[in-house]
């Protein structure tokens, strides 16, 4: 299986990939879900603000993983700000148990590291927290989040 980083030849398959791992996690989606997924990739994968990682052959991709890149105020332990929060990992479930993701994640960090980033957040389904950790991820038990 090959890895490679996403360009905006991509969007349609990325695309497909995400809303078929949203119908899994949620079901029903709005209507205007695919139009706001492409319009979110066609802006962030060329302004490099989104780093996506596939995995596939011969252009079948198999699974993605992305990471949403920002900055925050410079600490002493992140000097350079930057950030990214990985998000919409996902294989398609004939490929699963395999070791993909593992290789998928761990390319698309590199990469990440590669531009700068410094710190990486993630948040797991409960059953993919084990790969994380294996990978390197900490849990943090004072995190919080409020849906505005």
């Amino acid at each position: 299986m090959e890895l490679r980083i996403a360009t905006p030849k991509d969007i349609a398959v990325i695309q497909q990939l995400r809303i078929k791992m949203l119908r899994e996690v949620a079901g029903d989606l709005p209507g205007n879900l695919p139009q706001a997924i492409f319009e979110y990739l066609n802006t962030h994968l060329q302004d490099g603000s989104c780093l996506c990682a596939l995995i596939g052959a011969d252009r079948n991709v198999v699974g993605k993983a992305m990471l949403c890149i920002y900055e925050v105020m410079p600490d002493k332990v992140n000097t350079t700000g930057k950030c990214a929060t990985l998000f919409s990992v996902y294989t398609l479930p004939q490929f699963r148990g395999h070791g993909y993701m593992e290789r998928l994640l761990r390319f698309l960090l590199e990469k990440a590291k590669g531009l700068g980033v410094k710190e990486a957040l993630a948040c797991a389904e409960i059953k993919a927290i084990p790969l994380y950790k294996q990978i390197g991820f900490k849990l943090k038990e004072q995190e919080m989040y409020i849906r505005l």
